[in-house]
This record gives C-alpha cells, structure tokens and sequence, in this order.
C-alpha cells in the first residue's frame, strides 16, 4: 500500500494524509504516471521490445523508485537480453525493499539455487571481456573464437551477437553476420544497433 512521504501513514482515496492532514495529491499523481509508464514497459516486454522496455521501465522508476513491479520487470528484461548481473542487482533492490511476497526474492533464489549456471555466466562476462581485448590489440581471430563460446554459453547476451556480426561484417562474411543479427532480433525485436548492423548486411 502506498504511505505519506510526510508521515508514513498508509493513504486512503481521499487527497490528503488522515495521519497528518498533508496534501499528496501531487504523491498520487507521480505514482500514477510511475504505474502508467510500468504498464508501458509490461506491453513492449509483451511483443520483446526489450530496448524500448527497458526505457520505460528506466523512467517509471525515475519517477517513483519504490515501484517493485517495475523493478522485478526491468530485472526480467535484463535478464532476456543476457545481463545477468544488472538483472541481479534490480532484484537486489527490490528484495531490499522487504515487501511480503515479492518475486524478486523467488528470482534470486532460482538464480543462487543452480550455481552451475552463475559460474558460466561469470565466465561469460570474462570472456566478453577478454573479446574486446583481443579487439582492441588486432587479435580478431581470438576474438571470434572467445564470442563464439560467450554465445554458446549464454546464447541471449545481445552484446556478444553485436561485437562478433560486427567482426564478420568487417572481414565480409555477411551470411555469418546476417544469422547472428536475426539471432539477436528474434531476442529483442527493435534494438537499433541489431537493426543498424542488419541494414549494413543488407
């Protein structure tokens, strides 16, 4: 339930706090457009426009950062587009939040419960990582071979399908790098990098 930011009183219909006779209806009104912009990222999640979610969802929790519904959600999406640790960290401040009954708690806790998947995840980043290095000194050959893993590892890290159709693209295996960007479109339909890199295939 909603509580006076003046006085902690739970709120009723009514525009003013029964605890302490302050005026929340301006409170009410940024909840409102918080839960609107929440319902916004839910329909974008909905069709997996996972990028134009993540900004609602971003937003909706500018507004009011105690929207657990919103933060659970945008821990979710996250999690589809394989980022694992910025998921976990949405859950975290949720769980924190010590409201009964949140899923956050159900998600941390299938996360933690298979180790096996934390672990390659945690390689995953490292060998991300490593891609890039390997990007950075010219060594695109170790790099292809470090994404490829990372990919066959974590088959949703939308930013592994970037940097591996970009490197193909650059040595002009455009088949390879068109699979890899329908790949990565099927994960979220409308990222515009994913869209960017398919029109240069095209």
């Amino acid at each position: 339930a909603m509580k006076c930011i003046y006085c902690g009183t739970p709120l009723s219909g009514i525009d003013y706090c029964t605890g302490c006779g302050a005026d929340i209806s301006l409170q009410k009104r940024i909840i409102r457009i918080s839960n609107l912009l929440y319902n916004e990222g839910l329909e974008k999640a909905t069709v997996r426009d996972l990028s134009g979610a993540i900004v609602c969802l971003k937003r909706s929790l500018k507004f009011n950062k105690e929207n657990i519904a919103a933060r659970n959600l945008l821990g979710l999406v996250y999690f589809e587009t394989g980022e694992v640790v910025a998921a976990l960290s949405e859950w975290v401040i949720s769980k924190n939040m010590n409201v009964p009954d949140n899923a956050a708690d159900l998600y941390i806790a299938r996360l933690q419960a298979n180790k096996n998947k934390l672990d390659a995840i945690n390689q995953t980043i490292r060998k991300y990582n490593q891609a890039l290095l390997y990007c950075r000194q010219d060594n695109e050959d170790m790099a292809v071979i470090q994404l490829k893993k990372v990919l066959a590892q974590n088959p949703k890290l939308i930013k592994a399908y970037h940097l591996l159709s970009l490197l193909y693209l650059k040595r002009q295996e455009y088949e390879k790098a068109r699979k890899l960007l329908k790949k990565a479109a099927y994960i979220d339909a409308t990222n515009t990098t994913t869209l960017r890199y398919l029109q240069e295939v095209e």
